[in-house]
């Protein structure tokens, strides 16, 4: 993959953090770090040291209300497919059983109607 030069127009992290009226000197290509970890480089006298903490809180905020959303999102389509599964089992079962209940209510219908209706052809005999 080859490196793209550096675009002076896009801010430094510094340049975030404390403004572009703090930092005084121009930024400065970045050069690639050593394998070794080094610290950061002490900030000018007169610049304020960042609130870490409070970056640290915001950014931590910041992510979990956008993991939040997707969690939230993830979770009703997960909800919507599981009680679609279930309803459709559901009345998958109550479609036989009411089947058979109303079978059994057309047999007894129809029985009772035969022999009402035989029972007026052939009046019983005294």
């Amino acid at each position: 993959m080859s490196q793209q030069p550096f675009d002076q127009g896009i801010p430094l992290l510094t340049e975030v953090l404390l403004g572009p009226d703090v930092l005084e000197a121009p930024p400065v290509a970045p050069v690639a770090a050593p394998a070794a970890v080094e610290e950061a480089p002490a900030l000018p006298p007169g610049v304020v040291q960042p609130d870490w903490d409070a970056i640290e809180a915001r950014l931590t905020q910041r992510i979990l209300h956008q993991v939040q959303g997707k969690i939230d999102h993830l979770l009703e389509e997960r909800i919507a497919h599981v009680l679609q599964t279930a309803l459709q089992n559901a009345l998958i079962g109550m479609r036989g059983a009411l089947r058979e209940d109303l079978q059994q209510s057309l047999e007894q219908i129809v029985a009772h109607a035969v022999s009402h209706e035989l029972g007026h052809l052939h009046p019983p005999t005294p």
